[in-house]
């Protein structure tokens, strides 16, 4: 729709099973998971924000892609992949270009909440929030991709943690 003057079109010719529109910072892509029901693949899919020049970067079979963020500048897209074939749930969070290249796996756990990049988009925050002693907070050194677990002076490691943010 544009806001100027409330005019709507379809975004899309075809109706396919799309979920979770995100807008890039500065709203000019959108990345969303198109689902194939025939093929069970999930795409997770750039297009500019008339949902034009649609790019692929990064496709899986089965499972679910959620959540999906991006990196302050709008170059990154992190996600979480659940793979659902082994009975139990395996997380697995990736880091990828918004142009397509350097899929990276970046954290792999069991149960993935939320993700949140660091302001200078140098920094990955990943909230498990299953583990055997609890929910944990883990960040990733994106050029590295080193991980901690992350721990505050005083507190236990094995509490759950929910709703973190970033203060620059």
């Amino acid at each position: 729709m544009r806001a100027a003057d409330g005019q709507a079109r379809p975004m899309f010719e075809v109706e396919l099973g799309k979920s979770q529109f995100v807008a890039s910072p500065k709203a000019d892509f959108l990345a969303l998971d198109e689902f194939d029901e025939s093929t069970q693949t999930h795409f997770l899919n750039v297009v500019d924000s008339s949902g034009s020049n649609s790019l692929t970067v990064a496709q899986f079979t089965g499972g679910s892609i959620y959540p999906i963020v991006w990196s302050p500048d709008g170059t990154l897209l992190a996600f979480n992949y659940y793979d659902l074939t082994g009975g139990a749930p395996s997380a697995q969070v990736y880091a990828v270009s918004r142009t397509g290249g350097n899929l990276s796996l970046v954290y792999e756990g069991s149960t993935v909440g939320r993700l949140f990049f660091s302001p200078d988009g140098k920094y990955l925050l990943v909230e498990e929030t299953t583990s055997a002693s609890g929910g944990h907070l883990y960040w990733i050194n994106l050029t590295t991709l080193d991980f901690n677990i992350l721990q505050a002076p005083g507190l236990s490691t094995d509490y759950d943690w929910y709703a973190p943010s970033w203060r620059p």
